[in-house]
C-alpha cells in the first residue's frame, strides 16, 4: 500500500514538474518580446522596439475623460532611433498565458511619474507580438 500511494504522489509531482517546465518556453519567449519594447524604448533603438508589435494593433488610452486611439504603427513610427538612453526604470510586473494568448502589466518609472502598461499579446506564425495596449500614467506623490 504504501508503494503504491508513493507511486501516485511521485506521478503527481512529475507532472506538475512537467507542466511548469513547458510553460516556461511561452514565458521566455514573451519577456523576450517585452523586452523589445521596453529596451528599444529606453536606449533609443526603434528597431528593437518595433520587433515587438503587429503593425496592425492599437492603443488605447484615456485623457481628461476622453476615449484615444493610436494605431501601434503610428505609435512605433514616433519611436526615436537616437541611441540616448532615457531615464527610467522598467519593470515586467506580471505575465499570463492562455494558449496562444497572453497578457502582461508592465511598469515604466520615470523620475516624476509612473506608465503603468498593460499589453494583449498572440502567439503569430512570427512568433508572440504585442496586438494591442493600454495605459495609465500615475503622477508620483510630491
Amino acid at each position: 500500500m504504501r508503494k503504491l500511494i508513493f507511486s501516485f504522489v511521485f506521478l503527481v509531482i512529475l507532472s506538475f514538474t512537467t507542466k511548469a517546465q513547458t510553460d516556461l518556453k511561452p514565458m521566455q519567449e514573451i519577456q523576450t518580446v517585452l523586452t523589445y519594447y521596453l529596451d528599444g524604448a529606453t536606449n533609443g533603438d526603434s528597431l528593437m522596439f518595433s520587433k515587438a508589435f503587429v503593425p496592425d494593433g492599437q492603443m488605447r488610452y484615456m485623457r481628461n475623460d476622453t476615449l484615444f486611439n493610436v494605431s501601434l504603427k503610428d505609435f512605433m513610427a514616433r519611436a526615436r532611433n537616437n541611441g540616448v538612453k532615457l531615464d527610467r526604470k522598467t519593470k515586467i510586473e506580471n505575465i499570463q498565458v492562455f494558449g496562444n494568448a497572453a497578457s502582461a502589466k508592465l511598469t515604466i518609472e520615470y523620475p516624476t511619474f509612473y506608465f503603468h502598461d498593460i499589453m494583449s499579446l498572440l502567439k503569430t506564425k512570427d512568433g508572440w507580438k504585442i496586438v494591442g495596449k493600454i495605459f495609465y500614467r500615475e503622477d508620483k506623490a510630491k
